[in-house]
């Protein structure tokens, strides 16, 4: 028969373990690694929200295809606003399928520019899902430059840990890589302005796959 300290002992190590067991939390499993991009060509739904007094002015930045405009209301500009079959007058803006959000129909004030050619389009992508689940989106005013690329996508976390020292910015450079499973060149980047005129540090570079694309 063991002794009564050492089954407190025993007691008090089960315990223990027990109580270890409870207070640990599975973390969520990280998303399974795409095999194919999915390639979506996003057009929106009218949604109910109507805004007056707005017009567009040219094609859109952010998305480059037919019936896609850059527009502005008051002093914002919405980029890309989607043209509404049959209603010339109309336009939908804000809408963002990452996010769930259905945006506004805008009412234009003035007819729709002409647009250009066919023959100078080349699809690219709008918005981009990578494997880890972050978004990266076409920036449509300036951008960032590391070792003489654009960053095209700004993106949404991971972030870089350096204790809080600095910020770390981070994105895709323009050129994307399609196939079966479209990959692309992420980049970290801190802002530290320069005599040079170069203020953009890289701090990471690596290669990511895509899991879905808008266009």
């Amino acid at each position: 028969m063991k002794s009564l300290p050492a089954c407190l002992a025993f007691l008090v190590w089960g315990l223990m373990v027990i109580g270890a067991g409870c207070q640990s939390e599975e973390k969520p499993a990280a998303p399974a690694a795409p095999q194919r991009t999915e390639v979506v060509i996003f057009n929106p739904s009218p949604p109910p929200v109507i805004e007056d007094n707005g017009r567009c002015w040219t094609d859109s930045v952010a998305v480059n295809r037919p019936g896609v405009w850059r527009c502005m209301r008051e002093n914002m500009i919405f980029d890309p606003c989607f043209a509404i079959a049959h209603e010339p007058q109309r336009v939908i803006c804000g809408a963002d399928p990452t996010k769930g959000e259905r945006g506004f129909v805008l009412k234009l004030t003035e007819p729709l520019p002409a647009q250009l050619p066919l023959a100078d389009r080349s699809a690219r992508p709008w918005l981009i899902e990578l494997a880890d689940g972050s978004i990266c989106s076409a920036a449509t005013g300036t951008m960032a430059a590391i070792e003489g690329e654009s960053v095209r996508y700004p993106c949404t976390g991971p972030k870089l840990d350096t204790g809080g020292k600095e910020l770390v910015y981070t994105g895709l450079l323009g050129t994307m890589y399609p196939g079966k499973l479209w990959t692309a060149d992420q980049v970290w980047f801190t802002v530290e302005p320069n005599e040079e005129g170069l203020p953009y540090k890289l701090t990471k570079r690596q290669t990511v796959a895509i899991r879905r694309v808008w266009e």
